[in-house]
């Protein structure tokens, strides 16, 4: 299996030994076995004189107190650490396969036979079951092949073992099964992702190692000997430990008052005239360029904003370059809390545009966040390090001056669960992805994270106006209580948003706060995205059972186990029978005929939809329901940096049902968006506005089509 052993890299020249010490036999033969009882050591003819068994080495030896074997400590697998026990058995007297933590794989493997198989064979080389044993406090590194006969040794002094193995051999035939490859280690399980500690000097110099693709609770201290092949990643640790000395030092050395005063007040604002050379990942676009600019501004300002940029011109890719900026100004820590499905996107675009950051990822069970706050946050505490005030008086290294990370990407959840470990920190900037969440002012989230300290706040948002006026000022709220205080005040003052006036004095109140840029106005060489609505009819079964629910005709939905149909939400029923009638419960024919027969003729939708595939065929993505942000999100994915087709997005919309009445609710609530937060200048209010009013009475035109990417139901 040579691939297998590629993944295991490689390791120093000692011979790997599959046999362990077994701390709880040996623990039992203490209690067993009286203190002044001698043990008559086993003679073993094959053992090396004063030399290890294992690599042939001399000194610093450990002897078994049962036979005459003697192996380095670091030869033994797993290697045992400092301080070593007083009393010793080696492998080949006490079985250690009770250390196993799990087995990765089994198959028929070559290894060297007996004398006596030898020759009855006449070879020196068999083939015998063999099982790939990862053990425990050991990582996948060290995984080895151990001999079923091994095992077999083993079952009367570990039961437990034998079901181990048999639970084995089940997993492994239900995997047979399936038509999935097995991979035993991944390569990725073998491959440093990061380096927390080190300890120990010279050979026995060891270094704690996170794993990649593997969470905090599974890092193992390693020998630098093992992991010398991933030599970049141990200069980053001592890089970044030797900044963070250093970082600690120069704030010994100054007053903590004077700097305090010194971060607290504001730097002159320098704009960036180029893509900045500190930035790895490329060169940014022009509009991202003045995206860094904004935020830069605000921070000079001590304004917190919005970069409410439409999804695809790269929010994340401007607020890294934000952070990095203000890493080359020594500003740290900062906070980024984001989707826990994004947070793996985020720490890829941070090792791609700021690989000089260091960026910890906090998630995963409580064990491995454990972990992390222990040697990810703050560098180790030094009684020396003590600072004097001009009074005299001492005081001790605040945490803030220890902080170990320059960012945290965190999770909403983690907000709300960790936020005992995560509050007393003091926070540079707090950058919230999908901000939008915090509309809501009685969200556990809006709660824990006004409750966090942080000099400035961006909020990262496609759609900073969902639904009305009100959730915006809640954004606002949140970035500034001061300014936005009062909700009443300002639902007073906007009461009337149609208005001219109103509208040029909420722009004038937004304007320090909010960056809003779409694709149209930025990405001129972007091919265009069009829209089309067409309407269409219900089949006679969806008119039948649509009249049916809202009428609660109980005796018509049950004809076909309709009673099942939950009518407490009748709108939420009306639209999936706006879809197809076979999305109600019950409605679906039992006969496999009749279903294939009844899907397209169900449907109004299908009907029209099985017309336009003969010529929309692999050009389209469907959409089974309609949101009006959530599936803006999807099409803003497809009309994009990098895409060079058209974009025709398709919206089947039944004629006189719920559909067309959300519709036209949808329409407002985009009209509302536009007039607040799209880009418009003072002098041409007027005129936006009435195409705007132009646009609602040619909504359902109906236009030519040219190219076609989405289809929306």
């Amino acid at each position: 299996m040579a691939s297998l052993v590629e993944r295991l890299r490689v390791r120093t020249d000692r011979r790997p030994i599959y046999s362990l010490f077994d701390d709880s036999d040996d623990e039992l033969d203490k209690k067993s076995v009286p203190i002044q009882e001698k043990f008559e050591k086993i003679f073993r003819p094959d053992a090396k004189d004063e030399s290890c068994q294992a690599c042939g080495g001399e000194g610093d030896l450990l002897y078994c107190e049962s036979c005459t074997y003697a192996y380095h400590p670091k030869c033994l697998l797993p290697p045992l650490k400092a301080p070593l026990p007083s009393s010793w058995r080696c492998p080949e007297c006490v079985s250690p396969l009770n250390d196993i933590d799990k087995i990765l794989d089994c198959e028929m493997r070559p290894t060297v036979a007996d004398d006596s198989d030898a020759s009855k064979m006449g070879s020196k080389q068999v083939f015998v079951k063999q099982y790939l044993v990862k053990w425990k406090g050991l990582s996948y590194l060290h995984c080895i092949w151990v001999p079923e006969k091994e095992f077999l040794k083993a079952y009367k002094l570990h039961p437990r073992l034998k079901t181990k193995v048999n639970n084995f051999h089940r997993q492994m035939s239900s995997m047979t099964n399936s038509e999935e490859d097995y991979v035993a280690i991944r390569s990725e399980w073998t491959t440093v992702d990061r380096i927390l500690a080190c300890r120990g000097e010279g050979e026995e110099k060891e270094y704690l190692v996170k794993w990649k693709e593997l969470p905090y609770d599974e890092c193992y201290w390693e020998f630098e000997s093992d992991i010398s092949s991933f030599q970049q990643e141990i200069e980053r640790y001592h890089r970044v430990q030797s900044r963070a000395d250093k970082a600690s030092s120069s704030k010994q050395k100054s007053w903590p008052n004077e700097t305090t005063e010194s971060k607290l007040k504001p730097r002159e604002f320098q704009q960036y005239e180029r893509s900045p050379e500190f930035l790895s990942g490329g060169s940014l676009h022009p509009y991202q360029l003045e995206g860094l600019n904004f935020l830069r501004f605000a921070w000079s300002k001590q304004t917190h904003v919005i970069l409410a940029d439409e999804m695809g011109l790269g929010k994340t890719i401007q607020s890294i370059a934000f952070l990095a900026s203000l890493f080359e100004e020594d500003i740290s820590p900062h906070l980024v809390v984001a989707p826990l499905s994004t947070l793996r996107n985020w720490e890829r675009e941070f090792a791609t545009w700021a690989p000089q950051m260091n960026v910890v990822m906090y998630v995963g069970s409580a064990q491995a966040r454990a972990v992390i706050r222990e040697y990810e946050f703050f560098s180790p505490k030094y009684s020396n390090k003590i600072k004097k005030k001009k009074s005299g008086q001492t005081v001790g290294e605040s945490k803030k001056d220890r902080t170990k990370f320059d960012v945290l990407l965190t999770s909403y959840e983690m907000i709300n669960m960790d936020s005992a470990s995560l509050k007393p920190i003091k926070w540079e900037c707090m950058i919230v992805d999908e901000g939008h969440r915090l509309k809501n002012k009685d969200s556990k989230l809006f709660s824990s994270l006004k409750q966090y300290s942080s000099r400035h706040r961006v909020l990262l948002t496609g759609t900073p106006l969902q639904n009305n006026l009100d959730e915006l000022f809640m954004l606002m709220h949140f970035l500034d209580a001061g300014k936005f205080g009062s909700l009443e005040e300002f639902q007073q003052e906007f009461e009337d948003i149609s208005q001219e006036e109103q509208i040029s004095r909420l722009h004038k109140m937004l304007a320090p706060h909010l960056l809003r840029r779409v694709k149209k106005d930025v990405m001129k060489e972007l091919p265009p995205k069009k829209e089309l609505i067409l309407r269409v009819e219900l089949s006679s079964k969806q008119k039948e059972y649509y009249k049916a629910i809202l009428t609660r005709n109980f005796q018509i939905l049950a004809r076909k186990g309709g009673a099942q149909i939950s009518l407490i939400n009748v709108v939420m029923e009306l639209r999936k029978l706006c879809c197809h009638p076979f999305m109600l419960e019950g409605v679906e024919p039992e006969d496999t005929n009749e279903f294939t027969k009844q899907l397209l003729e169900s449907s109004g939708k299908l009907q029209l939809l099985d017309k336009m595939m003969v010529k929309l065929k692999d050009q389209v993505s469907i959409f089974s329901d309609w949101n009006p942000h959530a599936d803006l999100q999807a099409m803003a994915r497809a009309h994009r940096l990098g895409q060079t087709n058209k974009v025709m997005i398709f919206r089947l919309i039944t004629r006189g049902t719920i559909e067309e009445r959300m519709m036209q609710m949808t329409k407002k609530k985009m009209i509302l968006e536009h007039l607040v937060v799209g880009r418009l200048k003072a002098q041409n209010i007027n005129q936006i506005r009435k195409n705007i009013l132009s646009i609602r009475a040619t909504f359902f035109v109906e236009g030519r089509v040219r190219g076609v990417v989405a289809i929306d139901f």
